[in-house]
């Protein structure tokens, strides 16, 4: 059958994955997008999956669109941020309030 069935494993047992690095997906990636090998040769030499393929894929190119973003696009980004920041000291300051508020409540009790 397939290759679970090479070696038995019990169910407290851990499978093993084997991991890719940056440089290796990108190699790998690039070798089908090249053209002068089909995806399914190329996932067929690496021992892949075509979904784990284009997934790398798909995360290469939307990095690729983020680095090659606008000026315009980046400062939207930035304002998100700042606006994201704000927001977190303001709920961190209303925290430490209720927090103030309920020590007094249960002292006056």
């Amino acid at each position: 059958m397939g290759r679970s069935t090479d070696k038995e494993t019990g169910l407290s047992e851990q499978r093993k994955y084997r991991t890719f690095t940056a440089q290796r997906k990108l190699e790998i990636v690039l070798a089908g997008l090249r053209g002068d090998r089909s995806v399914r040769e190329v996932c067929r030499e690496h021992a892949i999956s075509e979904t784990l393929y284009y997934g790398w894929r798909d995360q290469l190119l939307e990095a690729g669109k983020e680095r090659f973003a606008g000026k315009e696009e980046r400062q939207g980004d930035r304002e998100l941020r700042r606006k994201v920041a704000e927001l977190e000291r303001a709920l961190g300051r209303k925290t430490y309030e209720l927090e103030i508020a309920g020590k007094l409540l249960r002292e006056w009790n």
